[in-house]
């Protein structure tokens, strides 16, 4: 009997040492590896539970990995969208330039011309009017249109006195005296 006590208090030795290693992270798994080789014991001991949670977290990165490629795919889409639209409004903006300096190059050309007519026009303003009516004679109906339209009326009629008619007569229809 005493034989059988020691039996059973080595047994429980075992199985309490045996117990507590198991339940220090360390050494479950080695406990487990070692108990799963047992024929008898293998039946009870199951570390799949482990592997489950292993299964569940490789399938969790799969999870992340595609949505990261999902992100990764849009965000390289927006910053396509982001570089067409960086492109077309650098596109526009040398078009503004460019409508800007021809604008600025048409009003000064503009400014000049009508500098030249206000100082064309000041020159036949003091001249006699038959003089004045041969310049305006021989000068393109536009420009002659202009010329008079600045001049005083009185100057402009002293003028149209001494032009050949058909030239009176177009010009007072383009300034729009005629009836």
């Amino acid at each position: 009997m005493r034989l059988l006590s020691w039996i059973i208090i080595g047994i429980l030795c075992i199985v309490i040492i045996g117990g507590v290693l198991y339940y220090l992270p360390m050494t479950q798994d080695l406990i487990v590896n070692i108990l799963k080789d047992i024929p008898i014991v293998s039946n009870y001991i199951q570390p799949k539970q482990k592997e489950s949670q292993i299964d569940l977290l490789k399938k969790q990165i799969k999870e992340m990995e595609n949505q990261i490629a999902i992100l990764e795919a849009k965000l390289k889409e927006t910053s396509s969208e982001l570089e067409s639209t960086k492109s077309q409004l650098n596109q526009k903006d040398r078009l503004i330039y460019s409508l800007r300096s021809e604008l600025k190059s048409v009003k000064d050309n503009l400014d000049r011309k009508t500098q030249n007519i206000k100082k064309l026009a000041d020159l036949i303003g003091n001249m006699d009017a038959k003089s004045a009516a041969r310049i305006i004679e021989n000068m393109e109906d536009q420009k002659a249109v202009e010329v008079l339209s600045i001049l005083k009326k009185e100057k402009a009629g002293e003028i149209f006195e001494y032009l050949s008619p058909n030239k009176a007569v177009n010009l007072s229809n383009k300034l729009g005296w005629g009836g």
